[in-house]
């Protein structure tokens, strides 16, 4: 196409930058761009002095820099969850990425090579370089343009994960209005400097007398077309009008950057890059054991700092986050906000349109209980739902535990917890009793289970707490011991050696309990000999796995039924039915195990109907983080409610709600009760339907 272009004898393809301008004018342009450069340089050192006062930490590997690229490219974390946002960022972001670098090319070429170097047969904007360039230029700035429109129809229609609303102030109290203004002006300058440019070349290709070569600016072409009555004088005036506005919108974008929305360009790219999507599977330690957890702004690490000027406000973990929906004072979207406007506020920072903090922030001494009051930061489930939706990376929930650290150490704790805590201090179970009675489910078998303390075994079964001593889980817990029983797996329990893992404890801020836990822990296992650890809990995986340091494999019992029924060992009869299946919080986000229960289902015969929020999408229970031993009496709706009902709107034939985790049996058979469907749907553990399936095969229904 580009050879194919013939121009006339004596024309080169190509165009001047400052055609038909003096110096004054030229000089004017470049003082105005040193004056933009200067306002950036400006803001962007504040910001990173402030980033500057956090913590130090190393992150960066080769591995995350290539997922980080692979992320940033595809723009796929944007596309997650919703297609058309991450259609139209994919083509602001290659739109916005092209338009630098052609606009970069232009300064190398220009100020450069052909100013500062006085080499002028070294240029290279001409000629099929510059045609190929147009053509390029063009077609990434149309998308462009489509992306923003596409992004201001979808915030026009104002989207719950678009509302600003506060779930912990009365409306009234507080002011948002700067943040829809500068979403506004962002989005609005981004849409007038494509529309502006574009108009810019169809004025210079009519006033130039459309020469052949410009036909691959299309865009450009056409506009030229449409303004052509203008004549070749007019469109010249036009030119050089729209070049200053347009060259001064570019200047006046780029001295905003820093102060603005504008600026998650920058921060974004940093975060994805520095992220660390295990932080939350394995909690950083306590430094300072007098001092823990989070105090000042001093005490945040640096990514943790960036991690506040990353967020967009694009509303997606306040959309997915269980205690937002229970009507808990916690939104994870004005967590990170608030910590963004109180770190502003403390490094002197100021937005475009205002101070970047709200009065109490900048007024605040500590940050937990003052800058993010302790009822927000006792809501959190640790669910990891907000950090699974977030597209730039952000890191809420190590953040929020270490805020509960502090509220811990100065006795800022909810009654519940505080029992708990006392209960797992005198005998490591949080239901007050003594450890002698861990092992108590096991008198309802008909076979003895082995004490892994005293006889070697295969399988180390960790039980965990709920699975010991909640009588509405013990006969899931016996039931499972019947089935690897009846399939021959050599296993064995630490009876009484065995403490709560501390999972939900060392979420719960509570560290120094924690290392107790895990120190017990870690000497019973020790010293006991087996192959493998399986657990029912996947709360107490999750921290066996990641947190504890063992060297045998830890498998979620899921995994090892599976394995079981695939090489025969559990034989299965088909029921009858349709189910639908929980991903627990925990099994799912946190361990990124999807299919083992899934399989188990399909094995069983029963139809599996998908409730619309599940894999790493799933709902929370509400029990995780140590939520399960605070009060909830307070909320609107139980995250479990919330969950029952939307697998109740599957249809009235969903018998079987299956599970696989003992909080969930816990919160989902009481949730079925207070929500009126006691009868109609049935809480069952995936080990229940495997265990009804064997059991069909020894007495056939009918």
């Amino acid at each position: 196409m580009i050879e194919a272009l013939q121009v006339e004898e004596g024309t080169r393809e190509g165009r001047e930058v400052f055609e038909g301008f003096g110096t004054v004018p030229i000089v004017v342009f470049y003082l105005l761009g040193l004056a933009a450069i200067l306002v950036f340089a400006y803001g962007f050192w504040r910001r990173i002095r402030k980033y500057r006062q956090g913590r130090r930490i190393t992150r960066l590997s080769l591995r995350r820099l290539r997922a980080a690229l692979a992320d940033i490219s595809s723009q796929r974390t944007v596309a997650k969850r919703d297609r058309y946002v991450g259609v139209a960022h994919f083509l602001v972001f290659w739109g916005f990425v092209v338009l630098l670098v052609a606009t970069t090319i232009i300064a190398i070429d220009e100020d450069i090579i052909g100013f500062a170097l006085d080499k002028p047969e070294w240029q290279f904007w001409h000629g099929a370089f510059y045609v190929g360039y147009a053509l390029v230029v063009d077609l990434f700035g149309l998308g462009f343009i489509v992306g923003l429109v596409m992004l201001g129809v979808r915030r026009r229609r104002r989207p719950f994960a678009l509302d600003y609303d506060r779930v912990d102030r009365e409306p009234g109290t507080y002011d948002r209005e700067g943040y829809s203004l500068d979403d506004r002006v962002f989005l609005l300058l981004l849409l007038f400097l494509g529309v502006s440019g574009f108009l810019l070349e169809g004025f210079r290709i009519a006033a130039s007398d459309f020469p052949s070569f410009e036909r691959v600016a299309f865009s450009g072409w056409l506009v030229g077309a449409a303004f052509s009555g203008l004549g070749e004088s007019g469109n010249d005036v036009a030119r050089i009008v729209t070049w200053w506005v347009h060259g001064g919108a570019a200047l006046a974008f780029v001295a905003y950057i820093p102060y603005s929305k504008a600026m998650h360009i920058v921060t974004d790219v940093a975060d994805l890059l520095f992220t660390d999507q295990g932080s939350a599977r394995n909690l950083p330690a306590v430094e300072d054991a007098a001092a823990p957890g989070y105090r000042t702004l001093a005490s945040f690490t640096w990514k943790e700092l960036l991690d506040f000027d990353a967020c967009t406000k694009c509303g997606r973990c306040h959309e997915v986050c269980p205690a937002r929906a229970s009507g808990a004072p916690l939104s994870p979207r004005d967590f990170i906000l608030d910590l963004r406007e109180h770190a502003d506020g403390r490094s002197g920072m100021r937005m475009w349109y205002g101070a970047g903090a709200e009065p109490r922030h900048t007024e605040a001494t500590g940050v937990a209980g003052d800058v993010i009051a302790s009822d927000t930061l006792w809501a959190c489930t640790t669910c990891m739902a907000c950090m699974e939706a977030c597209p730039v990376g952000i890191e809420h929930v190590p953040t929020i535990v270490q805020l509960r650290r502090t509220l811990v150490d100065t006795g800022d704790i909810e009654p519940g917890l505080q029992s708990a805590f006392q209960s797992l201090t005198r005998g490591g179970n949080s239901f007050g009793k003594s450890a002698k009675q861990r092992a108590r489910w096991t008198k309802g078998l008909d076979f003895a289970v082995k004490d892994a303390r005293s006889e070697s075994v295969e399988y180390l079964w960790f039980v965990g707490d709920h699975a010991a001593f909640d009588p509405r889980a013990i006969e899931v817990s016996r039931t499972v011991a019947r089935l690897f029983t009846a399939a021959g797996v050599d296993f064995g329990i630490l009876f009484d050696g065995e403490r709560n893992s501390g999972n939900d404890v060392r979420r719960s801020g509570e560290e120094g309990l924690f290392e107790m836990l895990r120190d017990h822990n870690r000497e019973v296992l020790d010293a006991a000999e087996y192959s493998r650890i399986i657990t029912t809990d996947p709360h107490s995986l999750n921290t066996l796995r990641f947190e504890y340091d063992l060297d045998a494999p830890i498998l979620h019992y899921t995994k090892l039924l599976g394995e079981l029924v695939a090489d025969g060992s559990l034989h299965l009869l088909p029921l009858d039915g349709k189910a639908t299946y929980h991903d627990p919080c925990y099994l799912g986000r946190y361990v990124e195990e999807y299919e083992a229960p899934r399989r188990l289902i399909a094995a069983t015969g029963l139809e599996l109907v998908e409730m619309g929020r599940c894999r790493d999408n799933s709902f929370c229970c509400g029990a995780g983080g140590g939520r399960i031993w605070m009060d909830d009496s307070g909320l609107q709706e139980r995250p479990a409610e919330n969950r029952i009902r939307e697998a109740a709107a599957l249809g009235s034939d969903i018998g079987y709600f299956v599970v696989a985790c003992p909080k969930d049996m816990v919160m989902y058979t009481d949730a079925v009760k207070t929500t009126g469907y006691e009868g109609r749907i049935e809480v069952v553990d995936v080990a229940q339907l495997i265990e009804r399936a064997l059991e069909s095969e020894r007495v056939p229904v009918g």
